[in-house]
């Protein structure tokens, strides 16, 4: 008898059980027939078919999958929290994002204007000091004009 079992002969199995459980007598009958014969061919007793039927009904993995299957909801409920709070993070760095690209592009706006007025600021400055200097040269004129006195004529003494 093998130890471990054709998953498509478990079915073939299962399959001519349902029909032996049928209403009507002589499918119920083929069925037990067809049956015996599967069983002979594969070298399988009475007491290895239960043994099958008992493995599988008291197999861990199916008789457990309540147990599993709540914890496998558990976790896939988990899941989707962190996927709601991760969302919730990612919505907010995105606006974060869009933020700082919005305050980069007006600074970037702020040093081009900056450096298309340097040229002007420069020749300002040189204006503004040269008509200083200017102003401040006739002032001193002016202010030297209207305070020494007059001039000696020195020319007397040449005649």
């Amino acid at each position: 008898m093998p130890e471990t079992f054709d998953p498509k002969e478990i079915k073939v199995l299962s399959d001519i059980l349902a029909l032996v459980l049928e209403e009507s007598p002589g499918s119920a009958q083929n069925a037990l027939d067809a049956l015996r014969a599967r069983a002979r061919r594969n070298n399988l007793t009475g007491g290895a078919l239960k043994n099958l039927f008992t493995s599988l009904a008291t197999d861990p993995m199916r008789t457990g999958t309540s147990a599993h299957e709540a914890q496998l909801r558990q976790t896939i409920a988990q899941l989707e929290g962190e996927i709601r709070t991760q969302q919730g993070r990612i919505r907010s760095l995105q606006t974060t994002l869009s933020r700082t690209q919005m305050d980069t592009y007006s600074l970037q706006a702020e040093i081009v204007t900056n450096r298309a007025q340097q040229p002007w600021r420069y020749v300002a400055i040189a204006f503004g000091l040269s008509a200083g200097l200017l102003l401040g040269i006739a002032a001193t004129q002016l202010y030297h004009s209207l305070t020494d006195p007059p001039p000696i004529d020195r020319s007397v003494y040449f005649r």
